[in-house]
């Protein structure tokens, strides 16, 4: 096994800086990352549907729940591709509803078990934070996915040069 590793040392160093062209793209110019990821979804979503119907309609089915099923795929692919400004405030805003009422209950419950827990505040200030993250995702949409789209980017630098230099550890590797 080890033999078969070495031999395919190359394959972690062209991963590995794959994941590093990305990253620094990610990093450099997230809008774009983003706009080229929404885009890519849209295109398997649209792909997905058309094999879907096509496949209903080969199966010869009457029920035509696979005919919507990819009609919707389609539906969702479009939406993706024409518009992703949409798609991004909808993610995003449902992921501040969050944020603001999982901090609220947080709030609400540590402030109930006061009488139980010593340090409470530190449960208070949890869930504080995450209102705070709620209200920062409500005041700037597209800033908070740009933002997800940087800390992705830095995750695969920092992957892209752990996979370069375990490529060239493998390569080194002595039976």
């Amino acid at each position: 096994m080890l033999e078969t590793i070495q031999k395919r040392w190359w394959v972690f160093l062209l991963r590995g800086i794959l994941l590093l062209i990305f990253g620094i793209l990610a990093v450099s110019t997230p809008g774009m990352v983003l706009a080229t990821i929404l885009f890519y979804f849209g295109f398997i979503a649209i792909l997905s549907g058309i094999f879907v119907i096509i496949e209903d309609v080969r199966s010869k089915s009457t029920e035509g729940a696979g005919k919507l099923e990819g009609l919707f795929y389609i539906f969702i692919g479009l939406l993706f591709i024409i518009k992703p400004e949409f798609v991004i405030s909808f993610t995003l805003y449902l992921i501040a509803f969050w944020a603001l009422f999982a901090g609220i209950f947080m709030i609400i419950s540590a402030i109930k078990m006061r009488k139980v827990i010593q340090n409470e505040w530190l449960a208070i200030l949890n869930g504080i934070i995450t209102v705070v993250f709620g209200i920062l995702i409500f005041s700037n949409v597209l800033a908070g996915a740009e933002a997800l789209v940087i800390v992705f980017g830095f995750y695969a630098i920092l992957s892209g040069v752990i996979m370069i230099i375990l490529s060239f550890k493998v390569k080194g590797l002595k039976n």
